[in-house]
């Protein structure tokens, strides 16, 4: 078992390709990764090494993970972060810093998480993704227990608006693969083509129970929000028996 940092823009398999080529000595082994982190994303990733430890894969999952998220203020997307098509907007929003303080204490509170339309998780067979792209968005979406140790409001300010949507746009030409990429740089051209003001932005500190989608809990805040960046700084291997 070891650990890798996954980059912005890789996907799981595409951090298994470069640590392949970047240590040769494990070209021969058996890897996969327990947990994933999204495309977007970046951070901590568990690679589960050799024949043994990936029978045994069930033992490396469930982990406590801390991250560092940052939200956009404004607008919301499908996928709840920012490699997502825009779908709520709400000109000149701000949230004062007392009430993301009092929307993170409700947040604390949750138990239960519905799994995002955006996830590997099935049902009837069939990825909640793919049930989304056809329209049967009636199916009832699982639901996993969870528990937010931490959310901690670290930063808050504003960001221009240029800055932000070339940030979006670097990081998404990173991204390989059929992500709806093109659809989805047009839905921020869009958006700002028509908002030009700077769009507020902060910072929080998470510590939660493995499985638990941050991006998810965008739809927790008072105002609209989107997942602008998210970085994955802890695992917590320690609880491995």
């Amino acid at each position: 078992m070891l650990q890798a940092y996954k980059k912005v823009g890789e996907t799981p398999l595409e951090l298994l390709d470069r640590l392949r080529q970047e240590q040769p000595d494990l070209k021969k082994e058996i890897l996969s990764y327990a947990g994933r982190l999204d495309p977007m994303a970046e951070g901590e990733m568990l690679i589960l090494v050799g024949k043994e430890e990936n029978q045994e894969n069930k033992n490396y999952f469930g982990f406590d993970k801390e991250y560092t998220a940052t939200f956009l203020v404004g607008m919301a997307t499908d996928t709840r972060d920012a490699l997502g098509l825009i779908t709520n907007t709400k000109a000149d929003c701000t949230i004062h810093s007392t009430v993301i303080e009092q929307d993170l204490k409700n947040i604390k509170k949750l138990t239960e998480q519905t799994y995002p339309w955006f996830s590997g998780m099935t049902v009837d067979g069939i990825k909640l993704f793919d049930h989304f792209k056809a329209g049967r968005t009636d199916i009832e979406r699982p639901v996993q227990s969870i528990s937010i140790k931490k959310a901690e409001l670290i930063s808050e300010e504003n960001m221009q608006a240029e800055d932000v949507y070339e940030y979006i746009k670097d990081t998404i030409s990173k991204v390989h693969g059929d992500f709806r990429q093109k659809e989805i740089l047009e839905s921020w051209e869009s958006y700002f083509e028509k908002h030009k003001e700077p769009l507020q932005k902060f910072t929080v500190r998470f510590h939660v129970s493995g499985g638990t989608f941050i991006r998810a809990l965008t739809e927790e805040f008072s105002s609209p929000v989107t997942l602008f960046t998210l970085k994955r700084t802890k695992i917590h291997t320690n609880l491995l028996k």
